[in-house]
């Protein structure tokens, strides 16, 4: 397992890893600089990494790439002395989906090297091997505490179908789970896992978590509280309440997160409210985020304290404040003055403008014209944006139509989206929306022709393939694939709706057009029976050169590999991240390549979700920007905890440049999202971040 020295993320047996004393860090480099000092002495030592060696890993990372099961390359990987590996063999077989191999995975569960049997545990959860559910129950109740943490999660994962695995590991039917059940044997990080893993069931299970709220380890009860807290189950909220003075921030947040109206009911809405009164004061930013959101769902009692909360010296409280406080206020035109007036800093009147658009309310209006003229093509977006959130009026068309004429792409593309809520309360204006939409086709704005696509896509018929495909073959050389992929779902639903009106010569274009080498373009294509072609096409190339994945493999996954840091310079200070090289090499690798040429000087945060995540990426500024590529996910052991930096997608394996920073753990992201990093200081910096921030420029090192 890592340690500090390493200068990799975290994993999930020990959460705690970075946390390290001084005294600690600095015998483990002197330890470190002793063992290089004997090396050098005693000449090159008999491990010294191999020409052979360095090949066998390229091609394994070749074949993760390619998500190409090579048999033969996996079974010698599993017979070679090194352990470390063994075990990137292990994972590998779960990230390609390798089925020949799933037997040898519920083998390895039993190594006696808790690194391989671990990497198996998680593989198959990957790989979906519900075969594996008694194996991987065994491993729960016995094996070592880190095989036992990633089976809890790779049942977790298996859904319903672990269900009732879970829950009498967790003592269902037992008069004292806490001192009979499987969980009670087991250590605290494994009674964590197994409560952390009923975040997946259709159903929490509320009545078998309510017994370790009370458990005497911390950690136990904060991931119960995690878990009470994401579903709002009313019949743990008296458990809850009963939290809420506890010294533990992070079960704070979940505490804050639960207590909401329609789980309180009327027994219990007086005491939640209270609480929740107490929380918007809490000393930490995070829980009051949490606690303003459900503090709004108390209706109009909760007002004064939600005004008073827009002077929150913290910039994302007042954000989280703006986007739910509409449903307090409602068509009150003087208290969106007052909250409008409180705050000037641009996300949150962002956000109050969409609020109050929602809530059915032109208090605003006249902002509204005064940022339509704006040079700030943030604010014309966001009017454009706010006017097409009414959820009582539709939008009128000419509210929306102007921003189709903007000379900024990101609020054409705006407009484009919002035009299709015109329809919904005027549908006379049907032609003349299908219209504009058509007219965007020849966009030179890659947002606003996907969006036209998309916006057609609701009334997809065969009459209108021919134009789709003609705007598909332009966006040939675009530099990202939102054109392409919505031009397909578009043929797919038209071909739906509409197939018996494909007459031969628009079936004999479809058969003839060239397979894309993006597999989600393909993807997208499976249900159109003239491109049934494409879902057999498996590229038979490498996704790059062997001896490309022998440069990566040297630079990142062998044992003398130099460890990376990237440091992102932001207006508010300087993030320091370690990379977690040999874990997400691949995505490391893009990261760091696109850090180097500049990709990401003078970006925006363009989403910053309060207690949740800051993301960034997007040259655009808009979200919808990427480098024209994506690149395989590469997911790992490593968890979303707080400061964890991971991949951001729209899809499997549609990562490419975005990125997010967690302002918390998320533990339902893990083995969904690559996690390739983590904040080793600059906490107090990611906390300052607000969305339309500006990040310098990210610097490796």
């Amino acid at each position: 397992m890592s340690t500090v020295f390493s200068n990799q993320p975290k994993l999930r047996e020990n959460p705690l890893r970075f946390l390290l004393p001084v005294r600690a860090l600095a015998l483990t480099i002197a330890l470190a600089l002793l063992s290089a000092c004997a090396s050098a002495i005693k000449g090159p030592s008999a491990s010294a990494i191999s020409e052979v060696d360095v090949k066998r890993d390229a091609r394994l990372l070749q074949m993760t790439d390619t998500r190409r099961l090579d048999t033969l390359l996996v079974d010698s990987l599993l017979a070679d002395p090194n352990s470390e590996r063994r075990a990137r063999a292990v994972l590998a077989i779960g990230q390609v989906k390798g089925k020949a191999r799933y037997a040898k995975l519920r083998e390895l569960l039993l190594d006696p090297d808790t690194a391989i049997a671990a990497n198996a545990a998680f593989a198959l959860g990957l790989a979906h091997d519900t075969i594996a559910l008694y194996p991987l129950a065994r491993a729960v109740a016995g094996a070592p505490d880190p095989v036992a943490i990633e089976a809890a999660w790779s049942l977790g994962d298996f859904g319903e179908t672990a269900r009732s695995v879970l829950l009498i590991a967790l003592g269902e039917g037992q008069s004292e789970p806490r001192s009979s059940s499987t969980a009670a044997q087991r250590s605290a990080l494994v009674r964590v896992a197994l409560i952390t893993a009923t975040t997946k069931l259709r159903n929490t299970p509320v009545a078998v978590l309510l017994p370790w709220i009370s458990d005497a380890d911390p950690r136990v009860v904060r991931a119960t509280a995690y878990v009470l807290g994401r579903t709002r189950a009313a019949a743990g909220l008296q458990a809850m309440l009963a939290l809420r003075a506890t010294t533990d921030e992070e079960t704070r947040q979940h505490v804050a997160r639960a207590l909401v109206k329609s789980s309180a009911g009327d027994s219990l809405s007086g005491r939640a409210e209270e609480a929740l009164r107490a929380l918007v004061a809490d000393s930490s930013p995070r829980v009051r985020a949490n606690a303003v959101r459900s503090l709004a769902t108390f209706g109009a009692s909760a007002k004064d304290a939600l005004l008073n909360a827009l002077h929150d010296r913290d910039g994302n409280v007042r954000v989280s404040v703006a986007e739910a406080i509409g449903s307090v206020i409602g068509s009150e035109a003087a208290a969106w003055h007052a909250a409008w007036l409180a705050d000037t800093t641009l996300p949150v009147r962002v956000a109050l403008l969409t609020g109050a658009r929602r809530a059915g309310s032109n208090a605003l209006a006249d902002a509204e014209l005064s940022w339509v003229k704006s040079v700030d093509w943030r604010q014309r977006r966001a009017v454009v944006q706010a006017r097409g959130a009414d959820s009582l009026h539709a939008p009128k068309l000419a509210d929306i139509a102007w921003g189709i004429r903007d000379i900024d792409g990101r609020v054409r593309s705006a407009s484009v989206n919002a035009l299709r809520d015109v329809v919904r309360g005027n549908p006379s204006a049907a032609d003349t929306v299908r219209k504009l939409l058509t007219s965007q086709l020849d966009d030179a704005d890659i947002g606003a022709r996907a969006g036209g696509i998309a916006g057609l896509r609701s009334n997809a018929s065969a009459v209108d393939v021919p134009r789709v495909l003609q705007a598909y073959a332009k966006a040939a050389t675009d530099t990202d694939n939102d054109v392409r992929f919505a031009a397909i779902a578009f043929i797919a639903s038209a071909w739906q709706r509409d197939s018996l009106r494909f007459d031969a010569a628009l079936r004999q274009q479809l058969s003839t057009m060239a397979v894309p080498r993006d597999s989600t373009e393909r993807a997208a294509a499976r249900s159109i029976t003239p491109l049934a072609s494409w879902k057999s096409v498996v590229s038979t190339a490498a996704a790059r050169p062997l001896s490309d994945y022998e440069v990566l493999a040297r630079k990142y996954v062998e044992a003398d590999a130099r460890p990376l840091t990237a440091v992102i310079h932001t207006a508010h200070g300087d993030v320091v991240i370690a990379l977690a090289s040999r874990e997400a090499p691949l995505t490391v690798d893009n990261f760091v390549q696109l850090a180097r040429r500049g990709y990401y000087r003078n970006t925006f945060w363009h989403r910053v979700v309060p207690n949740f995540v800051a993301q960034d990426g997007d040259p655009r500024g808009d979200g919808s920007g990427g480098p024209g590529y994506a690149i395989r996910d590469e997911l790992n052991r490593l968890i979303h905890t707080r400061g964890s930096l991971a991949m951001a997608l729209s899809g499997p394996d549609t990562g490419g440049s975005q990125y997010y920073l967690c302002h918390s753990p998320q533990p339902h992201l893990d083995g969904h999202y690559t996690v390739f990093g983590h904040i080793l200081n600059g906490y107090d910096v990611l906390d300052r971040i607000v969305q339309g921030d500006r990040i310098q420029s990210i610097e490796i090192r």
